[in-house]
């Protein structure tokens, strides 16, 4: 499996994600803490970009 390629730092990855998180509750969507954490550590390159996918399609039923 192959990490991604352009991992961002821990900052980058909070910010970005804080900025999405919002956008999401705002269209009426849930966002856990336990997502974040499994999105964070797929930027920041701990988790494999295969492995997001995934839990994705584990997670949405696709």
């Amino acid at each position: 499996m192959t990490k991604l390629v352009n991992r961002v730092s821990h900052e980058q990855a909070s910010h970005a994600i804080s900025y999405a998180s919002h956008s999401l509750v705002t269209e009426g969507f849930d966002v856990t803490h336990e997502d974040e954490k499994f999105v964070r550590s797929v930027l920041t390159g701990e988790r494999t970009e295969a492995q997001f996918h995934r839990a994705i399609k584990s997670k949405f039923n696709v």
